[in-house]
């Protein structure tokens, strides 16, 4: 049945040139294993690995993942063709490698993690280790970043909380060099 939604969709994309969400191929399913009411549904665009959302119901994980479409859309220029296989891509890891000797550091630090359990991106950023599940903890959490840093390497990072992760990392090890001065 997947592939039938794929090659339909597919012949129908080659009618026009902009693409919708509504024009993609998607199919839902349930998560078994995942033990949280909000994520016990799972959406995807058929033939394109990555790309899914989560939610309590089939609708609104296809909310989600009609969310993460338009946040795709609006990050690349181009889209690829409904129905066609896109496969698994890994964000760029350029920027954030050079850090990695600080990254060590502060993860022990400030999370209480090790750097290298982990993947990071160069688009990774400070609000994924904030508790998106307890919207009540966020502010006390990202709170007690900003504090662990300044603790740890008299740097405030307030400004760029935001930014990405390597933007961090680079203010903090800008700072330990101009400490050494």
């Amino acid at each position: 049945m997947d592939i039938l939604k794929a090659i339909i969709k597919r012949l129908k994309s080659y009618s026009k040139t902009d693409w919708v969400f509504s024009d993609y191929p998607t199919k839902t399913w349930t998560n078994p294993n995942d033990g949280e009411e909000k994520n016990a549904f799972g959406a995807g665009i058929i033939n394109w690995s990555g790309l899914v959302g989560h939610g309590s119901s089939p609708a609104k994980a296809l909310i989600a993942l009609e969310d993460s479409f338009q946040l795709y859309k609006d990050n690349n220029d181009d889209l690829p063709r409904p129905g066609t296989k896109v496969p698994l891509m890994f964000a760029s890891s350029e920027q954030i490698d050079k850090y990695e000797n600080i990254g060590v550091d502060f993860f022990n630090k400030v999370f209480d993690l090790d750097y290298y359990g982990g993947f990071y991106s160069d688009q990774s950023i400070l609000s994924h280790f904030e508790p998106w599940e307890d919207l009540e903890k966020i502010e006390d959490v990202r709170n007690e970043i900003i504090k662990r840093t300044l603790l740890h390497y008299n740097v405030d990072i307030t400004d760029i909380y935001n930014e990405p992760l390597w933007m961090i990392l680079d203010k903090i090890e800008k700072e330990k060099e101009n400490a050494k001065c």
